[in-house]
């Protein structure tokens, strides 16, 4: 009797764990069904509206006409004699169709966000259902490529003095100063530095102006030569090597660029990026306080980037014994290319106050834990010691 009681009692408890399972499959279903439901609903409501897109489309084939005009009457003006006047009325004008453009493909840019997003989130057939639109360029660009910007358009001064080796060309838009820097490519080449623009800008894209890099703008075709262009902005006598030469830094200026450009390979590094190109001409202080690391040449590869004869400052050389040696580029070897071209930094600053002032001089002690003959002036220790920081927490991290 005793046993029977204890089986009814075991199976009446086997049951009613039997009877909770049954409510939780049917509570997880029924939260599962509200779920499915809710999605459903919105999925319906997601209507992808291409009509403003097109419109901005519509607008810019427009302005880009009118655009062709006139730098075609501006050509002939200046085959011709035409008064100062009449060709400054011109440039003007130029100029203000120029930003009218950007402004649309800024606008053009914000709708194919909106689309990016409903591709990745709920319709990703719609590039299939509307390929006129160019969404997968767009995607796969990082939003840098667009059909509706060409090289052909913008009336910009050459820029020769700057760089021999490729097309490079200066205008202003919107108030900033842009240049253009042109790559020669070749159908298997083209789609390389495709790659390569669209990582780099992914890589600026986390962090923006904090991320310490130079911002590429846009990603450009032109008709008339078989080149692609970038469009970055322009520092005019900002870089290292320009201040180096007519205004030298202070060190307090220095360590706040230097900590700027520590920061810029941080980012890159951390997308898996090798710079290979770190030189005093690539690195700008822009207003003499935030340090911005330059992009690079694309066409090239990471090892023939860092073994090139511009790295070099001075007669520092900044390529690492290991790349002379055969062995790849790698964040070290930009590491070691940052150290030397902090060494020149401070060095320089610490010949020129020694030149000055034997006080000066004598005000100043050697910093061992950076690795080289930087100096440190106890009115600059806190700008020291956060660079200092900063590189051995990145050194740690990454290394």
């Amino acid at each position: 009797m005793k046993n029977d009681s204890h089986s009814l009692i075991s199976l009446f408890i086997y049951k009613v764990h039997q009877e909770q399972n049954m409510i939780t499959v049917i509570q997880n279903r029924y939260l599962a069904s509200v779920e499915f439901k809710k999605l459903a609903e919105e999925w319906l409501n997601r209507k992808p509206d291409i009509k403003n897109l097109l419109s901005i489309k519509e607008t810019v084939k427009s302005l880009k006409s009118q655009l062709r005009r006139k730098l075609f009457e501006k050509n002939n003006f200046e085959e011709s004699d035409c008064s100062e006047f009449e060709m400054k009325r011109i440039k003007e004008e130029i100029a203000d169709l120029q930003n009218r453009v950007l402004q649309e493909i800024s606008n053009e840019q914000e709708e194919y966000e909106k689309l990016t997003y409903l591709v990745q989130k709920w319709l990703p057939e719609l590039p299939l259902l509307y390929p006129e639109l160019g969404i997968l360029n767009y995607m796969s660009s990082g939003g840098l490529l667009t059909c509706s910007l060409e090289r052909d358009l913008l009336d910009a001064e050459p820029m020769k003095e700057l760089s021999m080796k490729r097309p490079l060309a200066c205008l202003e838009i919107q108030g900033q100063k842009v240049l253009l820097k042109g790559y020669s490519v070749c159908v298997s080449s083209e789609a390389r530095v495709i790659e390569g623009v669209t990582k780099y800008h992914r890589a600026w894209n986390q962090q923006k102006e904090k991320s310490g890099l130079l911002q590429v703008l846009f990603l450009l075709f032109s008709k008339s030569d078989p080149l692609v262009y970038i469009m970055v902005p322009y520092y005019p006598g900002a870089s290292l090597g320009a201040l180096h030469a007519d205004a030298p830094l202070t060190l307090e200026e220095a360590l706040k660029v230097m900590k700027g450009v520590a920061q810029g390979l941080q980012t890159l590094h951390g997308a898996n990026i090798v710079h290979g190109s770190l030189h005093e001409n690539n690195v700008f202080a822009v207003n003499r306080k935030r340090g911005v690391l330059g992009d690079f040449d694309f066409t090239k590869s990471e090892k023939e980037r860092a073994a090139a004869n511009t790295m070099v400052v001075g007669t520092l050389s900044l390529v690492p014994p290991e790349l002379k040696m055969g062995q790849p580029a790698s964040p070290a070897s930009d590491m070691f290319a940052y150290g030397c071209l902090l060494f020149w930094v401070c060095y320089g600053l610490w010949e020129k106050d020694e030149a000055s002032s034997y006080k000066s001089h004598s005000s100043l002690c050697f910093i061992p834990n950076l690795g080289s003959s930087c100096f440190k002036s106890s009115n600059f220790s806190t700008e020291i010691d956060e660079l200092k920081c900063s590189l051995i927490s990145y050194i740690l991290i990454v290394y």
